[in-house]
């Protein structure tokens, strides 16, 4: 399909979404640096990460959890379903590179808490 045909269908179909692309945050053609969308990182030639937002809302989310006092292991389990989250339905396009564990430490340091159990 020509890019023209591919651009009018996209704005064919958010229309009918009742959606509209915004003026600036919106690029079509090819990129060589990654951006953000929808809580990944996308880059060329890469697996899927994800992005910083979404690592700093899982980090904060976690803290907001620990303020109310919830078990080491409540932490752990809202870990691994954002894990979960980050993979799910994607089929190994977003890197395993350190695995949950990266993750769950991540947290634990964010957090300051020695003394935990580092495997999820």
């Amino acid at each position: 399909m020509p890019l023209r045909k591919a651009i009018r269908k996209v704005h064919e179909v958010l229309y009918s979404l009742m959606l509209v692309l915004h003026p600036v945050k919106r690029f079509i053609g090819r990129t060589v640096k990654s951006f953000d969308f929808l809580g990944y990182q996308i880059h060329p030639n890469r697996k899927l990460r994800p992005s910083a937002v979404s690592l700093h809302r899982l980090t904060e989310r976690a803290r907001q959890l620990y303020e109310r006092g919830v078990s080491e292991e409540r932490l752990r389990q809202y870990v691994i379903r954002w894990h979960r989250w980050l993979h799910g339905g994607l089929d190994g396009m977003v890197s395993y590179k350190g695995g949950i564990t990266k993750y769950w430490v991540s947290v634990l340091k964010h957090l300051h808490i020695t003394g935990a159990t580092v495997q999820p």
